[in-house]
């Protein structure tokens, strides 16, 4: 059970979980000089993201569709991350007829290793279709360094952080 709430750190706060695993914490090189993975900026940057509001899903475009199983396209970025905005109550069709309308944010993260991450040209093609589409989508290396901390730092400027950051949260400098 533990290793399902550090991989949804979402779901750990739903659940009353308030501290964050250690994995969650910035990654950085071992004394050795071994690089940091993928994964453990995947790790970071979605622990962080749900600190402020945001459900990540984990895009899967590779694994047997046959089963049920994976959720995406060749080149589609890893993880989508969706945030709820509040809800109101709008007329449609007329006065007497309300509907809810709900409105959500919606971002798109190609994560990245710090060191010899490559971009293929399936992916450089997914992101620029959604970007024409209107999406918001990010490819670490190009549109932030790729660590949780240069995550951090594009997010703290992007205008979407809704919550102020705190010293002491799980990626602080």
């Amino acid at each position: 059970m533990a290793e399902y709430y550090r991989t949804h750190p979402a779901e750990a706060r739903r659940a009353g979980i308030t501290t964050v695993p250690a994995p969650c914490a910035p990654p950085s090189p071992s004394a050795d000089g071994e690089a940091v993975l993928e994964s453990e900026v995947e790790i970071g940057i979605t622990a962080y993201l749900a600190l402020d509001g945001w459900r990540s899903l984990k895009t899967d475009p590779c694994s047997d569709k046959r089963r049920g199983k994976g959720f995406g396209e060749i080149g589609m970025a890893d993880r989508l991350y969706i945030r709820y905005g509040p809800c109101a109550r709008a007329p449609l069709v007329s006065d007497t007829f309300m509907t809810l309308i709900s409105m959500c944010e919606v971002m798109w993260v190609e994560m990245k290793r710090p060191r010899g991450g490559r971009v293929s040209e399936a992916q450089r093609t997914w992101h620029k279709i959604e970007r024409e589409r209107g999406a918001l989508t990010l490819i670490a290396g190009q549109d932030f360094t790729p660590t949780v901390v240069g995550f951090r730092e594009w997010y703290e400027k992007s205008g979407l952080m809704r919550r102020p950051s705190r010293a002491g949260d799980t990626n602080a400098k």
